[in-house]
């Protein structure tokens, strides 16, 4: 080859998108070619808006059918938000739109004063020194489970059997 051939960018070569550049003989008229992505998006759309039917009847055919999928499809591909892909995107905006806002650890976050039913159980870690109990505040309606043989009782050293508002637990 006495021709040289000039390597713009090797960004075609590391991007992962799979893309059409013909149908069968012809090549398409775009440079590039159209991502396979575009042509879900577009599907996608023509299938709602055939769903949707009468709410989107103010429109006209060719808008309906070939302008609305065709927007959808190229701002689906150029449109980036946060680095994900469009449809990603949305579906995470959804999400976070429907579920419970105050959250943590995958648990609902209560506002000072609501309750909240929790049914899990409370993780103990042994502190590294001994294997003893160590103390702790409980707050509200609990039951509370000891892996080990326990004595209740109030501070002056009384059994308690019924619910206090303070109780020394002793191994």
């Amino acid at each position: 080859m006495s021709e040289r051939f000039v390597i713009r960018s090797y960004r075609r070569v590391f991007e992962v998108d799979r893309r059409i550049y013909r149908v069968d003989r012809w090549a398409l008229p775009v440079p590039g070619g159209v991502p396979l992505r575009a042509v879900g998006y577009f599907a996608a759309t023509v299938l709602l808006v055939v769903l949707l039917g009468d709410l989107l009847a103010f429109l006209s055919p060719p808008l309906r059918y070939v302008v609305l999928p065709l927007a959808v499809a190229v701002l689906g591909v150029q449109a980036a938000p946060d680095g994900r892909t469009a449809h990603r995107f949305a579906w995470d905006w959804l999400r976070c739109r429907v579920r419970a806002h105050r959250r943590s650890a995958g648990r609902v976050v209560p506002l000072d004063g609501e309750p909240v039913r929790w049914d899990g159980e409370l993780a103990v870690r042994w502190d590294a020194d001994a294997p003893a109990l160590h103390p702790a505040r409980v707050v509200g309606p609990a039951r509370v489970t000891f892996n080990v043989p326990t004595t209740l009782g109030e501070p002056g050293g009384a059994v308690v059997l019924c619910a206090r508002t303070e109780m020394e637990i002793r191994p």
